[in-house]
């Protein structure tokens, strides 16, 4: 697909792929220093009081004249109206893409100077955190079944995940590690979500990750978008089924289903995964937490509130354990608690 809006200063080692609105972007890599997040303790704390600054400030602005600025800023940002876009609801995926990029990689002759505010701000940077904590927690769990079966197909389902950049990146992480253990293995990464756009890109970004000395060059990996309704898991049940009973298989929700799905939502798809799924599965997400930070979180100052569940790491785990699963490990964010599972 040709870019109708190319990325005119592409950088080295970047991958890019074009949107259907035929945007050209790069492709998320969090090994590359474009894109990855590297902040000790002090950084972390420093960024948690910026954070805490950057949605405090807009209450301070009179309720008609903060009205007045946002809508200013959705008619000059793409970022900004899906932000808007959101309240009641969820953003879409390619608007969740947009803020994880990152102001430094954004195309400069589509997105403007609020655009790059948003995609710089702190909120974004939490956001870029989280899709790489779930892409490290997806690789590092991954290592040892796909170790014990060199042969087994890889399946990684992606719930609610769009783009399904966090497998993307898992692979990307996984080669880094052990560069021969995705090797002459069949993979496969299913995009369950009701969203085309991000899967479309997923796709496109998987092909340009694959090409000439890309991160995943010469590997077998395909991408499948299926359409899906969490609350129906009726195709999800039906995917894993096809699955030989000898694969390796991971899932993952990254800032979707753990995080706006009902309990019923919730429980439903960890049963329908554990009925199937191999002993040595797991599934990875990020959990939307339930104190005073995480409700700050719900769309504070940018002028829009999602329909974030603030469900907690507590009520969380007590709802896995009841569907057989336990969580494993746990990385502790101010905006969300990023979780690996794996069976009971």
């Amino acid at each position: 697909m040709q870019p109708r809006i190319p990325e005119k200063d592409k950088k080295p080692n970047i991958c890019y792929a074009v949107t259907d609105d035929g945007i050209e972007l790069p492709v998320i890599d969090v090994t590359h220093p474009a894109f990855q997040i590297s902040l000790d303790e002090s950084g972390l704390d420093a960024l948690l009081q910026q954070y805490l600054r950057d949605v405090k400030n807009p209450e301070k602005v009179p309720a008609f004249l903060r009205n007045l600025i946002f809508r200013f800023m959705r008619r000059r940002s793409v970022i900004m109206r899906g932000l808007m876009g959101a309240d009641g609801t969820y953003m879409s995926g390619m608007n969740t893409y947009m803020m994880k990029l990152g102001a430094d990689n954004l195309n400069k002759d589509f997105f403007g100077d609020i655009d790059r505010r948003i995609a710089g701000s702190s909120a974004s940077v939490y956001m870029r955190l989280r899709l790489q904590d779930i892409a490290q927690l997806l690789a590092d769990a991954l290592i040892e079944p796909l170790n014990a079966r060199r042969e087994a197909a890889l399946h990684l389902l992606n719930i609610g995940g769009g783009s399904a950049m966090d497998s993307l990146n898992a692979l990307i992480l996984i080669r880094k590690a052990q560069p021969d253990l995705l090797a002459n293995r069949q993979i496969f990464i299913h995009s369950l979500d009701l969203d085309t756009a991000g899967a479309n890109f997923g796709s496109r970004a998987l092909a340009s990750l694959l090409a000439g000395n890309s991160p995943l060059h010469r590997l077998q990996i395909s991408f499948q978008h299926i359409s899906y309704n969490w609350s129906d898991q009726a195709p999800l049940r039906n995917l894993l089924k096809s699955f030989d009973t000898n694969c390796v298989m991971a899932a993952s929700s990254e800032g979707a289903l753990f995080e706006y799905g009902s309990d019923e939502d919730i429980t439903g798809n960890l049963r329908t995964l554990n009925e199937t799924a191999p002993a040595d599965a797991i599934i990875a997400g990020s959990v939307t937490r339930a104190d005073d930070l995480g409700r700050i979180a719900n769309g504070a100052g940018v002028g829009s509130r999602a329909a974030l569940q603030f469900r907690g790491l507590e009520a969380f785990t007590a709802l896995t354990i009841q569907t057989g699963w336990r969580v494993e490990k746990t990385i502790d964010r101010p905006l969300s608690y990023d979780v690996v599972m794996k069976k009971v």
